[in-house]
């Protein structure tokens, strides 16, 4: 197995991205600390070492991001290779079919798992999805419809949600 990884500047910030020959399996906007447990976790997952380096996925990647950004993109194509629990698998997956634009509450996704009352148990899956903005767990809000809980800043999540909204709102979208 191999990890490679490379930084992709964006303008939200430059996101650290790494992916195996499967698929992404980091998309990372946070903090340094973060972004080095997340390396830490994945190479225990993996069983080898992160290093940068190009790879195919990671231009597909940073093509989609690019045409995301510019308001050309609603759905990510590139495959992804995201290792987790069961529970964070089906949260992640749930977390996909959110239409760009849009969002839900943690207690509305935790009731579509079949889990009413997991809000909690979203919210701590959400947080350890590795591949932001393209498993988007930025369109997951509070029932009370406040920002709660982004791994990159609740500035960032707004930012994007905003970007969103523009989008569709301006009617940019392709489709839209």
């Amino acid at each position: 197995m191999t990890l490679l990884a490379t930084t992709i500047d964006t303008p939200l910030c430059p996101m650290r991205a790494a992916t195996t020959d499967r698929g992404i399996c980091l998309l990372e906007m946070g903090s340094p600390e973060r972004r080095s447990r997340e390396t830490s976790e994945l190479e225990a997952a993996y069983g080898c070492t992160v290093q940068t380096g190009d790879h195919p996925l990671l231009d597909q990647l940073a093509g989609e991001l690019q045409a995301y950004f510019n308001g050309d993109l609603q759905q990510f194509t590139v495959p992804l290779d995201t290792p987790g629990t069961d529970w964070q698998q089906r949260v992640w997956s749930e977390l996909v079919k959110i239409p760009f634009g849009q969002t839900t509450s943690y207690g509305e996704l935790a009731t579509r798992l079949g889990n009413p009352g997991g809000s909690r148990a979203v919210g701590l899956a959400n947080g350890r999805n590795r591949v932001s903005i393209v498993i988007p767990c930025h369109r997951v809000i509070a029932s009370d419809g406040t920002l709660h809980g982004y791994v990159g800043g609740i500035e960032r999540k707004r930012w994007l949600l905003d970007h969103e909204q523009t989008h569709i709102s301006s009617g940019l979208f392709a489709g839209a």
